[in-house]
């Protein structure tokens, strides 16, 4: 059973007693993504996620590392649009020592000028790795498509020249404000006892001094600067739009409609790109969901003289899906497919307690297992259809196209297809 409280420090802990496991793993989230950068701190977010790693007032980055590897556990970190998570695996009799280095990393770090430089050079590699996926690339630039004007249109790695600007001062100010423990969740998972957990946390992460008060600048008007420099060797496409946001009661059933849109190999895009048509090898669709807005997307890679005809077999396709008369037996089926996803998604005993602590990171509540099952269980075909109708309209999808010949392009995808 999972437990939850709230500490006297503001830090919310979760809990879920599992004798049965080896291990116990971790993760603190916070409340600090791309959408709280401030104006010309763009990939601020994912530099301090960075940086805590390079060392504590207490301990040195190396120091960090041996520890973890003396027990063969694990840390890291990763950071979001909307948080940023430290995670990571112990041994129980590790627990503690485990749970000094969290509070160290977070309340802690040493965030130093040279680190930074270090980090930022780093950072500039990621960058240069992700222009040499153009699945992930254009991808990413479909939410700056969909975003755009808005905080959710920037990207987790930031812009390069903003990076560089970036001093150590703003950093820590970054850190102060929104590395905040009432704005954090504490999730532990294992063979653990909730009052040791408690008793841990409670002395690890004691109440913090209020945090500084700055006037928030507004931020930059209009999208972010589009990169140019990748390359590619055949199309890459990604077509979507606006899509429910997290919270939404109906965010089930558009997920259902992606599942059944491109969702896998029997999915309705792969049998008429891959199986149909012999056009793409990786074509699929997905969705992604925030606090503040949502977007779904399909993905297909092309070759250089199928662009038109990728595309029109994709708007093809969705007015199929927006035609369709679903059938019972065809919701049957797709209730199954999420059913068994969802509690299959929950065998890592790290998923259970994610996915609580995100709940309670991200809207304020959980709901429990029973109650998500019931309401997968309760969809009806009403509600596919009127989501198709939504999100499968081709008069409100943005698109975006790296060609080998006519580099990137992006816009509506009304327009996009005149021109291909």
């Amino acid at each position: 059973m999972l437990e939850a409280e709230r500490l006297p420090s503001g830090l919310q802990l979760l809990v879920e007693e599992a004798p049965w496991l080896q291990g116990v793993s971790l993760g603190l989230f916070v409340r600090a993504g791309v959408v709280d950068e401030p104006e010309g701190g763009a990939g601020i977010a994912h530099l301090l996620e960075h940086l805590v790693f390079r060392g504590t007032q207490k301990y040195a980055g190396d120091e960090l590392s041996a520890r973890i590897d003396e027990d063969g556990g694990e840390l890291n970190a990763y950071t979001t649009k909307e948080y940023t998570c430290l995670w990571g695996r112990t041994l129980p009799q590790g627990l503690e020592s485990f749970l000094e280095m969290l509070a160290e990393l977070f309340l802690r770090p040493r965030l130093t000028t040279r680190d930074l430089r270090r980090e930022v050079d780093v950072i500039a590699e990621e960058y240069q790795l992700w222009l040499q996926s153009p699945e992930e690339y254009v991808c990413d630039l479909l939410e700056a498509e969909v975003f755009a004007g808005g905080p959710l249109a920037r990207s987790v790695l930031g812009e390069p020249s903003e990076l560089a600007g970036i001093d150590v001062r703003a950093v820590r100010s970054f850190h102060a404000r929104h590395w905040r423990l009432d704005g954090a969740v504490l999730a532990v998972a294992g063979p653990v006892r909730l009052e040791e957990v408690r008793r841990a946390a409670t002395s690890l992460f004691p109440p913090q001094a209020p945090a500084p008060v700055t006037r928030r600048r507004g931020r930059r008007p209009g999208p972010p600067v589009w990169p140019a420099e990748a390359k590619a060797a055949q199309v890459h496409v990604a077509v979507g739009g606006p899509a429910r946001r997290l919270g939404d009661p109906l965010l089930a059933a558009q997920e259902m409609l992606v599942q059944e849109f491109g969702g896998g190999p029997n999915a309705r895009l792969f049998t008429r790109l891959r199986e149909e048509l012999a056009l793409s090898y990786g074509v699929y669709s997905y969705d992604t969901a925030y606090r503040t807005g949502g977007l779904w997307g399909a993905y297909a890679d092309l070759p250089e003289d199928a662009l038109r005809e990728g595309l029109v077999a994709i708007r093809e396709e969705a007015c199929r899906l927006r035609r369709a008369r679903w059938r019972s037996e065809d919701v049957a089926r797709l209730r199954r497919s999420a059913v068994g996803s969802f509690l299959l998604s929950l065998d890592s005993p790290f998923a259970r307690v994610e996915r609580a602590a995100l709940q309670i990171l991200q809207l304020g509540q959980t709901e429990s297992i029973e109650e998500e099952l019931a309401r997968l269980q309760a969809l009806q075909g009403l509600a596919l259809r009127r989501e198709s109708e939504s999100i499968l309209e081709p008069a409100t999808w943005r698109i975006v196209v790296l060609h080998p010949e006519r580099g990137l392009f992006h816009g509506s995808f009304a327009s996009v297809l005149e021109g291909a």
